[in-house]
């Protein structure tokens, strides 16, 4: 049944620029509801995209169409900058998702997360929880604060 497969990403330490500093990152599974559309373009389209002769086992989903050879960071930029534009009329690139990513997490008021899920957040990400909350925590001052001004609330409630 290959609906309990899934896909992971995986980074050795050369795939990102922190690489030398936090080595390989743990496997990345994705939402087993992306399974059936992976399969898909992998069956139907990517077999277009590969130079059989040259490359005919290439580890990497995303190829250069002319080539076959892996996408280059900049390729990927542009195609995940592109898309964001199309599909929400906002120039995002993504460095920016990894803003919004962090945001949404230490702002979502539904969810609160640990300082464990941050820290191991961060090191998914490929960065420490210091990097994280100095370059990617994007909230206002109100709202990093709004924590303690409910604590102050509840301390002086007793």
């Amino acid at each position: 049944d290959s609906s309990s497969f899934i896909w992971v990403i995986k980074h050795t330490a050369d795939d990102y620029k922190t690489g030398g500093a936090y080595g390989e990152r743990p496997p990345l599974p994705l939402h087993p509801s992306l399974t059936p559309a992976i399969d898909d373009f992998l069956d139907r389209w990517r077999p277009a995209l590969v130079n059989e002769v040259e490359n005919p086992s290439s580890p990497y989903l995303f190829l250069q169409p002319r080539t076959g050879n892996p996408m280059t960071p900049n390729s990927l930029y542009q195609i995940v900058s592109r898309c964001c534009y199309k599909y929400k009329q906002k120039k995002t690139n993504p460095h920016l998702l990894r803003d919004m990513i962090v945001t949404h997490v230490r702002k979502n008021a539904d969810y609160s997360a640990s300082e464990k899920e941050l820290e191991a957040l961060a090191l998914f990400m490929g960065h420490s929880i210091r990097m994280q909350r100095e370059s990617y925590d994007r909230r206002t001052l109100g709202q990093k604060v709004e924590p303690a001004i409910q604590l102050m609330k509840i301390v002086n409630s007793f």
